[in-house]
């Protein structure tokens, strides 16, 4: 979909070179070859990496994590393809094991955490979780924009993807790796506040709508 005649990925794409990013790995499934025809194998300066998820009508994105493992061999930034945002505010996102939050407001919906007083994610609550959080917790929104050393990718986070695959989670989120890496204490989150950041996650026409307003001056 376009902003503002621009297409949501063509505007991460020159941020995400701006910022000096070299590699991009691309998961696609529905109309996948209308994305490597565009933007072909090298696109802004950066080698642009395709993965084909086959089954991506019947998957959720856990399984398109997963398939994009093989081609993971340095830190990275996780983004999803839903997102809008500024480049000041992804140009935040250089620390690495962090993860985008901002604070909860009542129109969002989706996984929310807690955070210490060291700025590290405490607790992962996904929607799907049984266990909840407490009304007196003070509560923040994953923006969906997450950082991973190699290191942690290699020894924390992929095992615990292939765990959740061994199960048969293949309707899982990712996300829910991560919250079991946080809650195990293998895995520690710095938040990224996007507090005075502009960005939004479109999901339904009213969000299409309202992202077409706030980024109307961009």
């Amino acid at each position: 979909i376009t902003i503002h005649s621009v297409p949501l990925l063509t505007r991460s794409l020159l941020q995400l070179s701006n910022l000096g990013v070299k590699k991009v790995i691309l998961v696609v499934g529905y109309r996948s070859e209308m994305f490597k025809d565009h933007y072909g194998s090298s696109y802004m300066g950066m080698d642009i990496h395709y993965v084909f998820n086959p089954d991506w009508s019947t998957t959720n994105n856990l399984v398109s994590f997963d398939l994009a493992n093989p081609l993971i061999d340095t830190d990275y930034i996780l983004l999803e393809g839903d997102l809008i945002y500024t480049e000041d505010a992804i140009g935040r996102m250089n620390c690495i094991n962090s993860m985008a939050v901002a604070p909860l407001e009542t129109h969002m919906d989706g996984t929310v955490v807690t955070i210490n007083e060291d700025h590290l994610v405490k607790t992962m609550y996904l929607k799907s979780n049984k266990t909840k959080y407490q009304a007196s917790d003070l509560l923040y929104k994953t923006v969906n924009i997450y950082c991973f050393s190699l290191s942690s990718h290699i020894n924390v986070v992929q095992p615990e993807v292939k765990h959740l695959l061994g199960q048969g989670a293949n309707q899982s989120y990712y996300e829910q790796a991560i919250a079991q890496a946080i809650e195990k204490q293998t895995l520690a989150m710095k938040a990224v506040s996007f507090a005075d950041q502009l960005w939004y996650e479109i999901d339904t026409p009213e969000d299409y709508e309202k992202a077409k307003d706030l980024f109307k001056d961009e």
